[in-house]
């Protein structure tokens, strides 16, 4: 009896370390689909609107987007929305609520997207050129 509960201990260890492995690999992979195959993810991440698959220009550092005199204008409003939120967990004392990226109003046509414990440049929206330019 004791070998046949040593089989099954090996066995229940292998099925979890498979799966272990397995979750692994796939989470490695769609880290490369993600990062290969386009920017779905960037709504999300800047937190706002936008036609992810008309990009204008896309290289090993930057992805461009240009766009039209209506959607700049509804990227303008849901910047302006997002700085006044911004403004709002700034003031807060409760450093839990703080983001880890904001926009920031660089002047009244330009707008960037900041990483705010390293500080990194994430994207640079610009009302002026009607540009959206997101670095990797």
């Amino acid at each position: 009896m004791n070998i046949f509960w040593s089989i099954l201990i090996i066995i229940g260890s292998l099925i979890i370390l498979g799966i272990v492995t397995f979750l692994f690999f796939v989470w490695a992979i769609s880290e490369g689909i993600k990062k290969k195959f386009g920017p779905e993810w960037l709504p999300a991440e800047l937190k706002i609107d936008f036609d992810y698959f008309n990009v204008s220009h896309e290289d090993k550092k930057t992805i461009r987007y240009t766009f039209n005199e209506y959607d700049a204008e509804d990227i303008l409003k849901q910047i302006s929305s997002l700085l006044i939120e911004n403004s709002y967990l700034v003031n807060r004392s409760n450093s839990q609520a703080f983001p880890k990226s904001i926009w920031i109003k660089i002047d009244e046509e330009s707008f960037e997207y900041r990483q705010i414990e390293s500080n990194k440049l994430k994207a640079v929206f610009s009302n002026k050129n009607k540009e959206l330019i997101y670095y990797k």
